[in-house]
């Protein structure tokens, strides 16, 4: 008799598991949002979907340095978690939802 798990993953009920290549993009992924004041930037960004955020609007609601937001924010940009373009004078951020997705589709068993 087969008992069932405690809990169900979406997609399919045979999934096939990560490969070391994989796992260790998933980890560095995962690091790179393993943050708390990382998971308020993007949580804040994605908050305005139709407009890019400003390094002024995240200083503000964070309450922080700037130069601690921008330090956060480089690690995101670097880690493909949300894009960086320059506007004259100001450095605007959108989130890459593609890159939520793909993190976490890899999450799940395929």
């Amino acid at each position: 008799m087969t008992t069932t798990p405690d809990f169900a993953w979406a997609g399919d009920p045979s999934p096939e598991p990560l490969d070391a290549a994989a796992a260790n993009a998933l980890a560095h992924g995962l690091q790179v949002i393993a943050d708390p004041t990382r998971l308020r930037i993007l949580s804040l960004v994605a908050a305005n979907p139709d407009r890019p955020t400003t390094v002024t609007e995240l200083v503000s609601a964070l309450g922080c340095a700037q130069s601690t937001a921008s330090h956060h924010l480089r690690i995101l940009v670097d880690g493909g978690y949300l894009s960086y373009e320059r506007s004259g004078t100001w450095g605007l951020y959108r989130l890459e939802v593609r890159k939520l997705l793909e993190t976490s589709a890899s999450i799940r068993p395929r």
